[in-house]
Formats: structure tokens, C-alpha cells, sequence
């Protein structure tokens, strides 16, 4: 049977409509200035001005029928029914001078709303903890704000726009044909609009479950669309355009069967709601035929009826089509109201817009324990960076060389001990202030769709053109820009592709340098490139170190030979410390691995 599952929702599917719907007006309040709110009120006006204009039109035309079909010793002229012509032709002319108004008014503040909105929200992501960003495809952040600009105008315009006047014209509609119809004709009425929105309830509260997961699933066809548009090279170079292609497609037919279930259920409820209003009609206008017959009604009476039920249908059907749109808008707005719930980064105050006085800091770590989830990657490291120094981190894969990266930068907090820049505690320090202190250089170069210049400005978005010039130098890409026939103002292509490994370093060495950080972080910079780009970048980098203290992470020895310290990780822990002769001196893990990496290289040399 079509009509075997109108049942009444439970509990949780009003909950779970509420609790967005709060999000939403939380959101309207927090986005809107005082020109919104002065929009917003003047639309609410011209709407509830116009719904009184619509509601009152009927009284004109019922006027001007009784005018026409009452006999009169004076028989009716064109100037008698100039009057009630006049009348209702204005209030239907009114009615759109004032939906055109309200239109252009709400247009006005929904696009100031949704520009705050989405410069918000993207905010609140990108200040969202690193490990948020890790668990989630970044395509999938950006399909659920794509979404949640879309729930918060559904519900926003409907609201506005369409409930308001609804609710206008039902009262007014009510108190007029309170006064007409007797109480056969009232019940009815009354009646067939109660029926209709109740079967029409019902058919929304049911549209709510194929919504989620149609929501749910253009997230995830989202997030596999940015990363195989962001990972094209590996998708070609391993012929797994028809996979990638598959995956999408399998994605986009579990959004189209949310959406045919979506709409069979509107149409089982299109198919309800039709039958009640064709039998409360029918009754209706019946019963107003026989009071007109029985000449208890006049010709303008039993008119104004029809024109008052065909006039009710259409906001009750507008108001139906509302919550309709509202419960999918606020199934969009859950993806995004659940990443907006996500805390930011912590950090004790706003942070600093000066620069930090520029000289080298002081980093300790004291008895650090730090991991995910429930395996621990540090345990127990206590080292300090003296001011100017250079500190390697060596050790086998796993060892938790980029964890010690990650904490200093504060990406993460450790679980116990306390890490302190020139004496001061990590946690005490705004993060803005904490990351002007540190220059970062990554084996994952990133570069943006920009020029060179751009991408160097990265660092210091202020910086002058002679400024950008100069880091780009100490950083060896004179001899590229030459080579380029716009300089800096070259295009490095998505994700810097149109640049090699090695040129991509040195613009990403050039942002660092024009940084001019207290502590420079080198995260495994070279372990990509071969011997003749690596040795040409150290000399970039050693540039850049200059005068700063410097953490070398790396698993290639040779780049932390003249280090002034160097620690060796096994399993979190330091095992080994000292300068590049004492370890091998020691015989440990450290010559071991010197001795494996120095065999591999004769070998790649042979």
C-alpha cells in the first residue's frame, strides 16, 4: 500500500529536527548586523502588509459580484462598480508591488548572512586542530559548507518568506470567514485545513531520513572528488582513472537512490494531501451550493468561499513545501553544524600582530609522553636547543621524529612533561605569537595555484617586492627566476606542479627566510631529491639557519653530520646523544645506521 508507512514520527526525528533548527537561529543572530536586521525587519513588514492585502482582496470581489447579480430599481453601471473594480485590482496590483519589495529586501540581507556565514565557518575550520583536519577528507570540509550555505538559505528564505505570510493570511482568512460561514461550513473548513497539514506533517517528518543520507553521501562523493583532482599524477601514473571513476560513480548512485527514495515519499505525500484537499473542497463547495440554492447565500458569498479555500490552499500547500525545504535544509545544515560543535585550537589570548624581537630561541622538552590514540610515538624525551644551535634528530622510520616536530609547533599537546620555548611553557603562549617564532621547511612542500612571489609573501603577507627578491636569493633561485621569462611572477600550477622537487624546496626555503623565525624546523627537506638538488638546498638551508637555532628531522645522517647536537630516537625514546664523531665513537644505533645508510650509498653509487 502507498500510504503504509504515514505513520506519526517518533521522538527522536523531532529532536533531531530541533537541535539544527536552534542551530540555525543561533547562526541568523550571530551573522547579522544591524543592516541585516534593519532588511530583515522591513521584509517582515512589506510580508505581513502584503498577506493583509492578499487576505482582503476577496472582500472586494465578493462586493463586486453582489453589486452585479443583486436586482436594483437603479441598474448597475460602470461608474457603481468602479469602486469594488478599483479595489480589487489594487490589492492584487498591491500584493506584488509589495512580494517584488520584500524580494529585492531579503535578497539583500541573505547575501550579507551567507557571506558571513561562510567567512566564518571557514575560519573556525582552518583554526580547527590538525588531528580534526586528518580525519576528514578536506574536499568532504568543503562539500558540507558548500551544503550548509544551501540548509542555512532554505531555511532562512523560507521562514521569511514564506511561513510569515502564510500565517498572515490564515488568521485574517479566518476572522473574515468566521463572519460568512455558518458553523456546517466553518467545521468543514477547519477541518479540511487541520487534515491537510497534519497528512502533510507527516509526509515531511518521512522525508527527513532519504535527506541525511543523500546529505551524507555528496559529502563523501565530495571528499573523493578533491582527492583525486589533488592526487592526479598518482591516479595517472597508476592508471586508476576508471577506479577513482567507479568509487564517484558508486557515490552518486547512493545519492540517487536517497534521492527517488526522497521522492516517492513526497509524491505518496503529494498523492495524500491532493485527496484530502479534493474531498474538503468538495464538501465545501457543496454545502455553499445549497445555501446559495436555498437562497440563504448570495452569488458574492458563495464566490468569496471559493476564492477564500482556493486562496487557503495555496499558502497551506506553500507552508507544506516550506517545512519540506526546511527539514532538507537542516539535514545540510548537520554536517556542518557538527564541524562548527568542533573546538579550535586552544590558545591562552589573541594573539600578537607585531613581530617577535628576532633572535635565537632557547627549546626544551622535560620528560615529554605524547601519542595517537592509544599508541604512544614519544615517551619520556627531555633535550634542550640551546639559542644558535643545531639539533639533528635522526632515527629508523617510526622512531617519533615527526611527532617531536609536530609538538613543537604545538600542532599537537603533549599527554604529560612540558615543553618550553626561552623558558616559557608552550601552552602560555597565544599560537599565533608560538608559530612567528618558527620557520617551518617540509619534505611535503606546500605550494598554492599562485606565483613564486605569492608563495614566497606566504610567510610575511606585508612583505615588499625587494623583500621577496632578497629571500628568493638566499635561497638559490636566482638562477631559475632567470631562466623564467616572468621572474617571480611565474605561476608554480597546482600544488606547485609545474616546479621540481628541488625548486620547490628552494621557494619553500625563500618563505622561510623571509620569515626571519627565532627557530627553524627543517622536517625531513631533503629526503625526496638526489644527491646533486639535495646538496644545492642544504646550502639554501644552511643560509637560512643562520643565526637561528635549528631542529633537523631527518633520517638521512649526512644532513646532521655537523650538528652541534644529535639525538637518536628508537621506539620514542632517546637512546643516543652527542656530536656526529662521539656516536660513531659509541658504536650504537647511530653507527649502525651510518654504516647501512654509507653501504647503500657506495652501492646507488656502483
Amino acid at each position: 500500500m502507498m500510504f503504509k508507512h504515514l505513520h506519526r514520527p517518533n521522538k527522536g526525528a523531532v529532536k533531531e529536527i530541533r537541535a539544527p533548527l536552534r542551530f540555525v537561529f543561533k547562526k541568523i543572530v550571530a551573522v547579522s548586523d544591524r543592516a541585516v536586521m534593519l532588511w530583515i525587519v522591513l521584509t517582515v513588514v512589506l510580508v505581513v502588509a502584503g498577506g493583509l492585502v492578499a487576505s482582503l482582496a476577496p472582500l472586494a470581489l465578493k462586493g463586486l459580484i453582489d453589486r452585479l447579480s443583486v436586482p436594483a430599481i437603479v441598474p448597475a453601471s460602470a461608474l457603481t462598480i468602479v469602486m469594488p473594480v478599483a479595489l480589487y485590482v489594487g490589492a492584487l496590483a498591491l500584493q506584488r508591488l509589495f512580494e517584488q519589495a520584500q524580494t529585492y529586501l531579503y535578497a539583500r540581507a541573505e547575501q550579507r548572512m551567507v557571506r558571513t556565514f561562510s567567512a566564518d565557518a571557514y575560519a573556525h575550520i582552518l583554526a580547527l586542530p590538525l588531528s580534526v583536519h586528518l580525519e576528514r577528507r578536506s574536499g568532504a570540509f568543503a562539500q558540507a559548507l558548500s551544503q550548509g550555505v544551501l540548509g542555512l538559505r532554505l531555511v532562512a528564505m523560507h521562514f521569511v518568506l514564506t511561513i510569515a505570510p502564510v500565517i498572515v493570511q490564515l488568521v485574517v482568512a479566518g476572522v473574515v470567514l468566521a463572519t460568512v460561514l455558518d458553523g456546517t461550513l466553518g467545521m468543514l473548513l477547519f477541518g479540511g485545513l487541520v487534515t491537510y497539514c497534519v497528512v502533510f506533517a507527516i509526509g515531511v517528518a518521512r522525508l527527513t531520513a532519504p535527506i541525511d543520507r543523500v546529505s551524507s553521501a555528496q559529502v563523501d562523493a565530495g571528499g573523493l572528488v578533491s582527492d583525486g583532482l589533488m592526487n592526479v599524477e598518482a591516479i595517472k601514473a597508476y592508471t586508476a582513472e576508471r577506479r577513482f571513476a567507479s568509487r564517484y560513480d558508486a557515490m552518486l548512485g547512493a545519492t540517487e537512490q536517497g534521492w527517488s527514495q526522497f521522492a516517492w515519499r513526497r509524491l505518496e505525500n503529494g498523492i495524500a494531501v491532493a485527496i484530502v484537499f479534493g474531498i474538503s473542497f468538495g464538501a465545501i463547495l457543496w454545502f455553499a451550493g445549497s445555501d446559495m440554492a436555498s437562497g440563504r447565500m448570495t452569488i458574492g458569498a458563495f464566490v468569496l468561499i471559493n476564492a477564500y479555500v482556493l486562496q487557503l490552499v495555496r499558502p497551506v500547500e506553500m507552508l507544506g513545501f516550506a517545512i519540506r525545504d526546511i527539514g532538507q535544509g537542516l539535514s545540510y545544515l548537520k554536517e556542518i553544524a557538527s564541524i562548527l560543535a568542533a573546538a579550535p585550537e586552544q590558545s591562552p589570548s589573541a594573539g600578537s600582530d607585531t613581530s617577535p624581537e628576532r633572535r635565537p630561541a632557547e627549546l626544551r622538552f622535560e620528560d615529554v609522553a605524547f601519542g595517537y590514540g592509544d599508541r604512544k610515538t614519544i615517551d619520556g624525551v627531555t633535550f634542550t636547543a640551546t639559542p644558535g644551535a643545531t639539533i639533528g634528530i635522526v632515527g629508523p622510520s617510526g622512531a617519533g621524529k615527526s611527532s617531536l616536530m609536530r609538538l613543537a609547533l604545538r600542532f599537537y599537546d603533549p599527554w604529560s612533561g612540558t615543553i618550553l620555548l626561552n623558558g616559557v611553557p608552550l601552552g602560555s603562549i597565544p599560537l599565533e605569537t608560538l608559530r612567528q617564532q618558527i620557520a617551518l621547511v617540509s619534505q611535503d612542500t606546500i605550494l598554492f595555484h599562485d606565483t613564486i612571489a605569492a608563495n614566497i609573501r606566504f610567510a610575511v603577507d606585508q612583505a615588499e617586492d625587494e623583500e621577496v627578491a632578497a629571500a628568493a636569493g638566499r635561497a638559490h633561485l636566482s638562477a631559475l627566476l632567470a631562466d623564467l621569462p616572468e621572474g617571480l611572477d611565474t605561476l608554480v600550477g597546482e600544488r606547485g606542479l609545474k616546479l621540481s622537487g628541488g625548486e620547490k624546496q628552494r621557494v619553500s626555503i625563500a618563505r622561510a627566510v623571509l620569515k626571519q623565525a627565532q627557530f627553524v624546523i627543517l622536517d625531513e627537506a631533503t629526503a625526496a631529491l638526489d644527491p646533486a638538488t639535495e646538496r644545492a638546498v642544504w646550502t639554501a638551508m644552511r643560509g637560512l639557519s643562520q643565526g637561528t637555532t635549528t631542529l633537523v628531522v631527518t633520517h638521512r645522517l649526512s644532513a646532521v653530520v655537523g650538528a652541534d647536537q644529535i639525538l637518536v630516537l628508537d621506539r620514542g625514546r632517546i637512546v643516543e646523544r652527542g656530536t656526529h664523531r662521539e656516536l660513531l665513537d659509541l658504536g650504537g644505533l647511530y653507527a649502525k645506521l651510518w654504516r647501512s645508510q654509507a653501504t647503500d650509498e657506495d652501492l646507488n653509487g656502483a
